[in-house]
């Protein structure tokens, strides 16, 4: 439902715009992914290259960079509680329901790269 992103530093090398900061998630993840907006915080009409996101609790954050600045989807994948005869399982992606404590406290970084127009 929502991410809030929070700029700690942003950095201008003469080829392209560079971004850390933090997420903040809230409310309910949809299946497929949550919103991702870096709009008001960078130039209008520029897409992200390449965002990397960490957290520490355990879950996998990936993003999916849409065609604009407020596109871009980010995935929440977790493991399944298994037993130990099942070998190693891929990592699925939360259900559509409330976001779990383990990612609404965690501490989430992000790392994005934006071209220059």
């Amino acid at each position: 439902m929502a991410i809030a992103v929070t700029v700690s530093d942003k950095w201008d090398d003469g080829k392209r715009l560079h971004v850390v900061g933090t997420l903040a998630f809230s409310g309910s993840y949809a299946t497929g992914g949550d919103t991702l907006s870096f709009a008001g915080l960078v130039p209008a009409s520029r897409a992200p290259l390449v965002v990397r996101v960490s957290g520490q609790a355990g879950f996998i954050y990936e993003v999916n960079i849409g065609s604009g600045i407020a596109n871009s989807l980010v995935l929440v994948r977790g493991q399944e509680p298994t037993n130990a005869t099942a070998g190693v399982i891929a990592l699925t992606q939360l259900a559509a329901a409330a976001y779990p404590a383990g990612v609404t406290g965690d501490t989430v970084r992000f790392y994005a790269i934006f071209k220059l127009l």
